[in-house]
Protein backbone atom coordinates (compact mmCIF):
# COMPACT_ATOMS: atom_id res chain seq x y z
CA UNK A 1 0.00 0.00 0.00
CA UNK A 2 1.26 3.47 -1.36
CA UNK A 3 0.98 6.54 0.64
CA UNK A 4 1.76 10.39 -0.35
CA UNK A 5 2.55 13.10 2.21
CA UNK A 6 2.41 16.77 1.06
CA UNK A 7 5.23 18.68 2.81
CA UNK A 8 2.45 19.90 5.72
CA UNK A 9 1.61 17.00 6.63
CA UNK A 10 3.07 13.89 8.93
CA UNK A 11 1.89 10.92 9.95
CA UNK A 12 1.88 8.52 12.94
CA UNK A 13 2.11 5.28 12.30
CA UNK A 14 1.07 2.37 13.78
CA UNK A 15 0.94 -1.14 13.14
CA UNK A 16 -1.85 -4.12 15.02
CA UNK A 17 -2.14 -0.96 17.82
CA UNK A 18 1.45 -0.94 18.54
CA UNK A 19 3.30 3.00 17.56
CA UNK A 20 6.13 2.29 14.75
CA UNK A 21 7.60 6.15 13.88
CA UNK A 22 6.53 9.03 12.51
CA UNK A 23 6.38 9.66 7.98
CA UNK A 24 7.72 12.56 6.82
CA UNK A 25 6.51 14.22 3.31
CA UNK A 26 6.74 12.14 0.09
CA UNK A 27 5.73 8.65 -0.67
CA UNK A 28 5.75 5.86 1.20
CA UNK A 29 4.96 2.41 0.62
CA UNK A 30 3.22 0.44 4.25
CA UNK A 31 1.86 -2.70 4.73
CA UNK A 32 -2.16 -2.99 4.36
CA UNK A 33 -2.49 -3.66 8.29
CA UNK A 34 -0.08 -0.02 8.89
CA UNK A 35 -2.63 2.73 10.41
CA UNK A 36 -1.48 6.33 9.88
CA UNK A 37 -2.61 9.13 11.43
CA UNK A 38 -2.57 12.59 9.67
CA UNK A 39 -1.29 15.17 11.44
CA UNK A 40 -1.35 19.16 9.82
CA UNK A 41 1.51 21.05 11.10
CA UNK A 42 1.32 24.29 9.99
CA UNK A 43 0.87 27.06 12.08
CA UNK A 44 -2.89 27.94 12.81
CA UNK A 45 -5.21 30.74 14.91
CA UNK A 46 -7.80 29.88 17.84
CA UNK A 47 -9.87 32.39 19.01
CA UNK A 48 -11.58 31.32 22.82
CA UNK A 49 -14.67 32.35 23.49
CA UNK A 50 -14.99 36.13 25.48
CA UNK A 51 -14.67 35.03 28.96
CA UNK A 52 -16.36 36.84 31.62
CA UNK A 53 -13.29 37.29 34.44
CA UNK A 54 -13.81 39.15 37.91
CA UNK A 55 -11.08 41.70 38.55
CA UNK A 56 -9.30 41.93 41.87
CA UNK A 57 -11.95 44.57 42.73
CA UNK A 58 -14.73 42.83 41.71
CA UNK A 59 -15.53 44.36 38.42
CA UNK A 60 -16.77 41.16 35.88
CA UNK A 61 -14.32 42.24 32.85
CA UNK A 62 -15.10 40.58 29.11
CA UNK A 63 -11.51 39.74 27.74
CA UNK A 64 -10.59 37.70 24.59
CA UNK A 65 -7.81 36.55 23.29
CA UNK A 66 -6.29 35.43 19.80
CA UNK A 67 -3.42 32.05 19.94
CA UNK A 68 -1.35 31.74 17.25
CA UNK A 69 0.09 27.73 17.50
CA UNK A 70 1.50 24.55 15.20
CA UNK A 71 1.93 20.96 15.84
CA UNK A 72 5.63 20.74 17.16
CA UNK A 73 5.50 16.70 17.62
CA UNK A 74 3.13 14.87 15.87
CA UNK A 75 3.82 11.98 17.84
CA UNK A 76 2.29 13.79 21.02
CA UNK A 77 0.02 15.37 19.78
CA UNK A 78 -1.77 11.89 18.35
CA UNK A 79 -0.82 10.08 21.38
CA UNK A 80 -1.19 12.36 25.09
CA UNK A 81 -4.53 13.70 24.52
CA UNK A 82 -8.06 12.60 22.81
CA UNK A 83 -8.13 16.40 22.15
CA UNK A 84 -5.79 18.24 22.16
CA UNK A 85 -6.82 21.53 21.02
CA UNK A 86 -9.66 21.35 23.37
CA UNK A 87 -6.79 20.74 26.02
CA UNK A 88 -5.41 24.15 24.75
CA UNK A 89 -8.68 25.91 24.62
CA UNK A 90 -8.95 25.11 28.14
CA UNK A 91 -5.48 26.17 29.46
CA UNK A 92 -5.81 29.43 27.73
CA UNK A 93 -9.17 30.12 29.40
CA UNK A 94 -7.59 29.08 32.42
CA UNK A 95 -4.24 31.16 32.36
CA UNK A 96 -6.34 34.18 30.80
CA UNK A 97 -8.60 34.15 34.07
CA UNK A 98 -5.49 33.61 36.43
CA UNK A 99 -3.78 36.79 34.73
CA UNK A 100 -7.16 38.72 34.78
CA UNK A 101 -8.28 38.03 38.51
CA UNK A 102 -5.19 39.41 39.81
CA UNK A 103 -5.45 43.37 38.56
CA UNK A 104 -7.83 45.97 39.23
CA UNK A 105 -10.33 46.76 35.92
CA UNK A 106 -8.63 49.99 35.38
CA UNK A 107 -5.39 47.88 34.65
CA UNK A 108 -6.63 45.42 32.20
CA UNK A 109 -6.49 47.54 28.99
CA UNK A 110 -3.51 49.30 29.53
CA UNK A 111 -1.65 46.29 30.53
CA UNK A 112 -3.54 43.74 27.28
CA UNK A 113 0.59 43.34 26.65
CA UNK A 114 1.63 42.34 30.60
CA UNK A 115 -1.58 40.12 30.15
CA UNK A 116 -1.05 38.30 26.48
CA UNK A 117 2.85 37.15 27.71
CA UNK A 118 1.60 35.98 31.25
CA UNK A 119 -1.03 33.76 29.54
CA UNK A 120 1.50 32.57 27.13
CA UNK A 121 4.03 31.44 29.58
CA UNK A 122 1.74 29.43 31.62
CA UNK A 123 0.22 28.06 28.41
CA UNK A 124 3.55 26.64 26.62
CA UNK A 125 4.26 24.54 29.08
CA UNK A 126 1.10 23.00 29.40
CA UNK A 127 0.73 22.60 25.40
CA UNK A 128 3.94 21.17 24.91
CA UNK A 129 2.63 17.87 26.94
CA UNK A 130 0.30 17.21 24.18
CA UNK A 131 3.04 18.12 21.29
CA UNK A 132 1.75 21.89 20.71
CA UNK A 133 4.23 25.21 20.46
CA UNK A 134 2.37 28.00 21.10
CA UNK A 135 4.39 31.03 19.70
CA UNK A 136 2.19 34.02 20.15
CA UNK A 137 -0.69 35.42 22.18
CA UNK A 138 -2.41 38.63 21.98
CA UNK A 139 -5.32 39.81 23.67
CA UNK A 140 -8.30 40.86 21.35
CA UNK A 141 -10.83 42.53 23.41
CA UNK A 142 -11.53 44.35 26.61
CA UNK A 143 -15.38 45.04 27.15
CA UNK A 144 -15.91 46.91 30.57
CA UNK A 145 -20.05 46.51 31.80
CA UNK A 146 -22.20 49.39 30.74
CA UNK A 147 -22.40 50.65 34.12
CA UNK A 148 -18.64 51.64 33.94
CA UNK A 149 -19.04 52.17 30.12
CA UNK A 150 -21.55 54.95 30.31
CA UNK A 151 -19.63 56.53 33.18
CA UNK A 152 -16.36 56.79 31.65
CA UNK A 153 -18.41 58.35 28.82
CA UNK A 154 -20.21 60.87 31.10
CA UNK A 155 -16.65 61.06 32.21
CA UNK A 156 -15.67 62.49 29.04
CA UNK A 157 -18.80 64.90 28.71
CA UNK A 158 -18.33 66.63 31.49
CA UNK A 159 -14.38 67.46 30.76
CA UNK A 160 -15.38 68.88 27.85
CA UNK A 161 -18.34 70.92 29.23
CA UNK A 162 -15.88 72.18 31.57
CA UNK A 163 -13.38 73.13 29.13
CA UNK A 164 -16.02 75.12 27.39
CA UNK A 165 -16.97 76.54 30.86
CA UNK A 166 -13.60 77.84 31.67
CA UNK A 167 -13.15 78.88 28.01
CA UNK A 168 -16.03 81.01 28.25
CA UNK A 169 -14.93 82.30 31.69
CA UNK A 170 -12.04 83.45 30.02
CA UNK A 171 -13.79 85.46 27.79
CA UNK A 172 -15.96 87.10 30.61
CA UNK A 173 -12.95 87.81 32.83
CA UNK A 174 -10.87 89.61 29.41
CA UNK A 175 -13.87 91.24 28.66
CA UNK A 176 -14.36 92.55 32.41
CA UNK A 177 -10.49 93.63 32.24
CA UNK A 178 -10.63 95.39 29.15
CA UNK A 179 -13.90 97.58 30.29
CA UNK A 180 -12.13 98.38 33.40
CA UNK A 181 -9.00 99.81 32.12
CA UNK A 182 -11.05 101.18 29.47
CA UNK A 183 -13.19 103.42 32.86
CA UNK A 184 -9.92 103.90 34.38
CA UNK A 185 -8.68 105.58 31.22
CA UNK A 186 -11.40 107.85 31.51
CA UNK A 187 -11.33 108.69 34.77
CA UNK A 188 -7.83 109.77 34.59
CA UNK A 189 -8.44 110.80 31.31
CA UNK A 190 -11.58 112.60 30.92
CA UNK A 191 -11.08 114.59 27.47
CA UNK A 192 -11.06 110.71 26.39
CA UNK A 193 -14.74 110.56 26.88
CA UNK A 194 -15.60 113.74 24.35
CA UNK A 195 -13.56 112.67 21.79
CA UNK A 196 -15.21 109.17 22.00
CA UNK A 197 -18.51 111.05 22.08
CA UNK A 198 -17.70 112.74 19.23
CA UNK A 199 -16.86 110.11 17.00
CA UNK A 200 -19.97 108.32 17.41
CA UNK A 201 -21.93 111.18 17.16
CA UNK A 202 -24.57 111.07 13.82
CA UNK A 203 -23.82 113.80 11.76
CA UNK A 204 -26.82 115.47 10.43
CA UNK A 205 -27.25 116.49 6.67
CA UNK A 206 -29.51 119.49 6.45
CA UNK A 207 -30.51 120.55 2.68
CA UNK A 208 -31.59 123.99 2.63
CA UNK A 209 -34.04 125.29 -0.20
CA UNK A 210 -31.78 127.53 -2.31
CA UNK A 211 -32.94 131.62 -2.18
CA UNK A 212 -35.00 132.97 -4.82
CA UNK A 213 -33.79 136.70 -6.40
Amino acid sequence: MKKTLYPWERAVRFDHGVFVGELGPGRHRVPWRAVLHHVDIRPRTMSPAAQDVPTADGVLVRVTVVVRWAVSSPTAFVVESASPEDELYTAVQLALRGAVVTRAHSAVDPERQAIAAEVLAAVAARAAEFGISVSDVAVRDVVMPGELRRAALAELVAASEGRAALERARGETAALRSLLNAARLAEEHPALLEIRALQTASTVVVDRPARRK
